[in-house]
């Protein structure tokens, strides 16, 4: 049997070992994997020197490759080390072993031996490389596995099999396919178009949307007025790159703040966004690796309650006042314990007790007398500038909306007023998973999911680590970087890029950077592989009908949700060829996850099943 998997990053590699894990001695299988970028995929790619500079937002012992028994359906697990426990073991053998990989890589290796530690980018990419050697080492004398450095251009039915089209332009057949690709580049929106052609003839610079560590930024320096449009993860990794690795350092001071030293080649850096705040920073660990918190009111019977009395289907606002209701249980809670809040063990005690019955938390708090707890105020949180006087200073007034975020960060991710309620949404994930892939929202209220719930969540719960949004605020205080205000609107103007914001003030800039990704969408994808299955009625995208008649599209390829295989454009499954992970985005929610030790992990989970789905015509 041949399987040919398109993709190195964890979920093709999470096929790839539940195929030889699983498959019994007397079957002959052959697995091939592809991808142009090295082992791990092309986020983790060790050899992209940036990657040894850019930080991942989970912590190592949060992070693993290796199936284990909380994986449903997962078949018999190979339980092995989590990151973590591959840094302390199994890392600086591998490394020295292996000189391909930069020294830098050695050095970090010394420095992380904490939980609560987040690791550079490819060093996710050398510990996919180990567990690929791990693998190889389990193949069997029936079986056989390797990596082809290249991609596939094109999938097509052969009779009985699929004929792939490599970038070298060999063909070859395979029975089954599975795609684990990534994030795709997409073709240039008009307006991203106009700027790259301004940029051309106007000798200015244009960056639009990719992935950070592949820009070529070496020519930007002291004489670069610099406009930023975005303010999430990318925006980040533009942080490092236009200041550490222009030759300043951060330090700390003696009172423990973070302070940066100039090189003098940094450019000067306005950024900004729509909403006009960076992501809340990461509460410091203090999970275990399989830790997951427990709702008390977000719980399933809860939503099908809300699902019955909404006629079969939930709305929208229902759903986010009872995640909102869940969020702020979770902060009083925080604020209750706190060293500070003046309560003895049995008081605190007493108002738990209250809390977790209660029909209306901020009523209950108020009843009990408890003025001093400020409100959980959701459309605060998504714009803090909200009751802002006129006349304010917004620079110092945003310097100290880093520092209080900075403080709250530093309290934890399960004590942490904010951070510590913000976590929970990440430990509530398979739920909204759920709520999405059972169709609890009818095309109206999914359309307003969309909308609202998913930048809420991005916002809160998907931040950099602490010391990215800590190295934010020192570059402010250096005259380095600055923040504009929200809803940032970016026009040409005589010769020069021109940034306006909600304030009413106007920046100029040579150079403007895009600091996102391209949006997940089939449509919009320049990747030749999707390109040619869209062409040929392979991949389509699914349609919801609002309740108007009218309709809109999901940026996704449609699939059987149960089997992971493909529905063509005639509504046919193609079977054998099989889909999942990030081209699934909008079909399935929140698939920009890594794998995490003994929680019945998303990517873990979802492999098994397609590989045992491929075992079961072997």
């Amino acid at each position: 049997m041949q399987v040919a998997i398109i993709g190195a990053g964890p979920r093709g590699l999470a096929v790839a070992e539940r195929l030889i894990n699983l498959v019994d001695d007397q079957t002959q299988i052959n697995v091939q994997i592809y991808d142009p970028y090295a082992i791990g995929g092309r986020v983790w790619d060790p050899f992209i020197p940036k990657n040894r500079f850019f930080l991942m937002n989970t912590v190592v012992d949060q992070i693993t490759l290796f199936n284990d028994e909380s994986i449903e359906n997962g078949g018999k697990p190979l339980p092995g080390p989590n990151m973590l426990q591959w840094l302390e073991n199994e890392a600086e053998s591998f490394i020295v072993a292996h000189p391909e990989f930069d020294e830098q890589y050695k050095r970090e290796v010394t420095e992380l031996k904490l939980s609560k530690s987040f690791a550079s980018r490819g060093m996710m990419g050398i510990y996919a490389a180990w567990f690929f050697e791990w693998l190889t080492g389990r193949v069997r004398h029936k079986q056989t596995l390797n990596f082809s450095n290249q991609s596939v251009n094109n999938v097509q039915r052969f009779g009985k099999t699929f004929e792939l089209e490599l970038s070298d332009g060999t063909r070859i057949l395979s029975e089954h396919v599975v795609m684990a690709l990534g994030h795709s580049d997409n073709y240039l929106t008009s307006e991203e178009a106009m700027f790259a052609s301004f940029a051309e003839n106007h000798q200015l610079r244009y960056i639009g949307p990719k992935h950070p560590s592949e820009t070529d930024l070496s020519a930007f320096d002291e004489n670069d007025n610099v406009i930023i449009r975005g303010l999430g993860l990318s925006f980040f990794d533009y942080l490092i790159a236009l200041s550490v690795k222009k030759g300043g350092k951060f330090e700390r001071n003696n009172t423990g703040e973070l302070v940066y030293y100039p090189s003098g080649h940094e450019p000067h850096v306005i950024a900004g966004s729509r909403g006009g705040f960076p992501l809340h920073a990461r509460g410091v660990n203090e999970k275990s690796a399989s830790e997951l918190y427990e709702p008390r009111f977000f719980t399933l019977p809860a939503l099908d309650a809300l699902r019955a009395a909404g006629n079969g289907h939930l709305v929208y606002s229902d759903f986010e006042k009872l995640i909102v209701k869940e969020l702020t249980y979770k902060y009083l809670l925080n604020r209750i314990h706190a060293k500070d809040s003046q309560l003895t063990y049995d008081q605190a005690e007493t108002l738990k007790s209250a809390l977790s019955t209660s029909a209306d938390l901020n009523d209950t708090v108020k009843k009990l007398g408890l003025d001093n707890i400020p409100k959980f105020d959701l459309e605060l949180i998504r714009n803090p500038a909200r009751d802002l006087p006129a006349g304010t200073n917004y620079r110092e007034w945003f310097l100290q909306y880093l520092e209080d975020d900075i403080k709250d960060a530093r309290l934890g991710n399960k004590h942490a007023p904010y951070a510590g309620a913000f976590d929970i949404l990440r430990d509530m994930r398979d739920r909204v998973r759920y709520v999405v892939e059972h169709d609890y929202f009818s095309a109206d209220e999914y359309e307003k999911f969309m909308n609202q719930f998913k930048p809420l969540d991005t916002l809160v719960s998907v931040g950099p680590p602490l010391e990215r949004v800590e190295q934010l605020r020192a570059l402010i205080k250096a005259g380095i970087f600055e923040v504009t205000g929200a809803d940032i609107k970016v026009t040409v103007e005589n010769d020069m890029f021109v940034a306006r914001d909600i304030l009413g003030q106007e920046f100029y800039g040579n150079a403007l950077i895009e600091a996102r990704l391209g949006a997940i969408d089939i449509a919009l994808s320049r990747n030749p592989l999707i390109v040619n299955l869209r062409q040929n009625g392979i991949f389509v995208q699914p349609v919801r009908t609002r309740d108007d008649g009218s309709t809109y599209k999901l940026g996704s390829a449609n699939v059987d949700r149960r089997t992971f295989e493909v529905i063509d454009a005639s509504g046919s499954t193609v079977s054998h060829l099989y889909v999942f992970g990030i081209t699934l985005e909008g079909l399935k929610w929140f698939t920009t996850v890594i794998p995490r030790p003994g929680v019945n992990t998303l990517i873990l989970r979802e492999s098994a099943w397609i590989a045992e789905c491929i075992l079961a015509h072997a």
